[in-house]
């Protein structure tokens, strides 16, 4: 399972610490909202959209918070800018 989240971070070559810090959650939360174990809270939903540039609704449900997951994607198919598999 890949969430919408995950593919934006990891295509802009961005760390999950990194990530956490810039919207102002720790490490553990972000990764597990990353992972569609954890719901985004409402501040945090708009404040990420606006960080990746995107609406909302591409990286969760408005309603519930919980992540997008992209169809037809594993986290064997998302790459590091690197070049290297990432699971």
């Amino acid at each position: 399972m890949v969430t919408n989240l995950r593919l934006l971070r990891v295509r802009k070559g961005l760390t999950l610490k990194y990530m956490a810090a810039q919207i102002g959650l720790n490490e553990t939360w972000y990764c597990r909202m990353e992972r569609g174990q954890n719901y985004i809270p409402p501040h945090y939903r708009k404040k990420t959209a606006e960080f990746f540039g995107v609406p909302v609704s591409e990286i969760c449900d408005e309603a519930t918070g919980r992540p997008v997951l992209v169809d037809n994607c594993t986290s064997s198919t998302v790459y590091h800018p690197g070049g290297w598999p990432r699971s």
